[in-house]
C-alpha cells in the first residue's frame, strides 16, 4: 500500500498487465473504473478510502474535478 501512496498524486499513471499496456489515466479516473486492475490494487490494499482521497485532492487542485463533485 505504500507504494500505492506513493504515485496516487502523479499526473498519470500507466498500468501493465503481463508486459501489456491494461490502463493509462489519471489515479482519480483510475479508481473510478469499477473492474479496474489499478482500483483492484487499492481495494486490496486496505487503503482504498485514503488513496481516493488523495486522488480526489489532486484531481480537485489540478482544476480536473470540482470540488465535491464525485463525491459518493
Amino acid at each position: 500500500a505504500h507504494r500505492l501512496r506513493t504515485v496516487i498524486d502523479y499526473d498519470r499513471l500507466l498500468v501493465l498487465d503481463a508486459g501489456r499496456v491494461v490502463e493509462f489515466d489519471t489515479p482519480y479516473n483510475l479508481l473510478q473504473k469499477t473492474d479496474g486492475v489499478f482500483r483492484g490494487m487499492c481495494v486490496k490494499s486496505g487503503s482504498f478510502g485514503e488513496l481516493e482521497a488523495a486522488a480526489r485532492a489532486k484531481a480537485e487542485k489540478d482544476g480536473v474535478l470540482k470540488s465535491g463533485e464525485g463525491s459518493t
